[in-house]
């Protein structure tokens, strides 16, 4: 492995602004390749991104690292305005809320595989400063994440007034109104 990295340090030397490019060019690449994602695709993540159980629904975040205190305190750069919530917010503007943390999950999620990825082409002083930016800039985002969707998935189970399960039948309808914009 030593060997490996050696040659690759040889080949493309990033060091000192160079590597601060290119962590920054991979943090650009993780957005636009997320971005291009449409909600379907992003349906299917989200379902690979369900939580665990020993996440205890995001609970486990705010024991370990009191994500309620400082979560609202990380600038958001989405699109996608989160301020918009009521006490009492629209499903369909939920399940859009609900998709479009998929879709901060997986930039983040992305950017750190890239940041890894670039620790590989990085002498060891620089391999540091890429790690801690990599950790500083995304590690807090997917854990915001990790914690909300959770919360706002309960919100969407809650049964409906009609006495149907609100999360089949709402994702079902929500899901075909987002393919076929047009026949609904």
């Amino acid at each position: 492995m030593n060997g490996i990295r050696t040659l690759l340090e040889s080949l493309f030397p990033l060091s000192g602004w160079k590597a601060g490019v290119v962590v920054i060019l991979s943090q650009v690449l993780a957005s636009v390749l997320v971005n291009s994602m449409s909600y379907s695709t992003l349906e299917k993540f989200r379902h690979h991104l369900k939580p665990m159980a020993w996440e205890k629904n995001g609970k486990t975040y705010e024991k370990l690292f009191r994500v309620r205190e400082w979560k609202d305190y990380v600038p958001s750069i989405s699109a996608f305005d989160k301020k918009n919530l009521s006490s009492t917010p629209d499903a369909s503007y939920l399940s859009r809320f609900i998709l479009e943390s998929v879709r901060a999950e997986l930039c983040h999620s992305f950017a750190v595989v890239f940041g890894l990825l670039i620790l590989l082409l990085t002498p060891h002083q620089t391999a540091r400063r890429v790690l801690l930016w990599t950790i500083v800039m995304n590690v807090p985002c997917i854990i915001i994440q990790r914690y909300n969707r959770p919360r706002f998935e309960r919100i969407i189970n809650r049964p409906r007034q009609d006495g149907t399960s609100g999360i089949v039948c709402f994702w079902a309808d929500e899901m075909e109104k987002l393919r076929n914009p047009g026949r609904m």
